[in-house]
């Protein structure tokens, strides 16, 4: 399982394509232009709805065919146990998704857990693969550790 930098897409910094995912930072209307041939399944958003209105995304998503879900991963505790759970069990290995936060650290903080609880990778494995696919911010390993533990108990 390899981790490949995507820079050639307007309107996104931070773009990722590991196996069937692509993980990103915050999108743009562009960015989904550009990607509209990639058979995208569905987008996961895993920003707060009080960051900022994200109608926008949405109504372009559903313009396009995709199914859309705002999917906040963090809580005012942390990385939350019930939405990384959650979100392990909408993905899967046959269709494509797009997840994004708003710069990848809440998505990589995620795919530690994913990695881990379904593909049964070691645990620092993972955290390489995500530091390689948008995790820069280090509170968040401890975190997924944590959301791990939580699941497995």
């Amino acid at each position: 399982m390899k981790s490949s930098r995507i820079f050639d897409v307007p309107g996104l910094n931070h773009l990722w394509k590991l196996d069937n995912f692509y993980l990103a930072g915050q999108p743009s209307e562009e960015t989904f232009e550009a990607l509209k041939d990639e058979n995208i399944k569905k987008v996961y958003n895993l920003r707060g709805e009080s960051e900022m209105d994200f109608t926008w995304e949405e109504n372009k998503l559903k313009e396009m065919g995709i199914d859309y879900e705002q999917f906040p991963i963090v809580t005012e505790n942390g990385l939350d146990v019930n939405n990384c759970q959650k979100l392990n069990k909408q993905v899967n290995d046959n269709d494509t998704f797009f997840i994004h936060c708003g710069s990848a650290n809440r998505v990589g903080a995620w795919l530690i857990t994913y990695l881990v609880l379904n593909k049964g990778m070691d645990f620092e494995d993972a955290v390489e693969l995500a530091s390689n696919s948008g995790l820069s911010n280090p509170a968040f390993v401890e975190q997924a550790e944590q959301v791990i533990e939580k699941s497995k108990s």
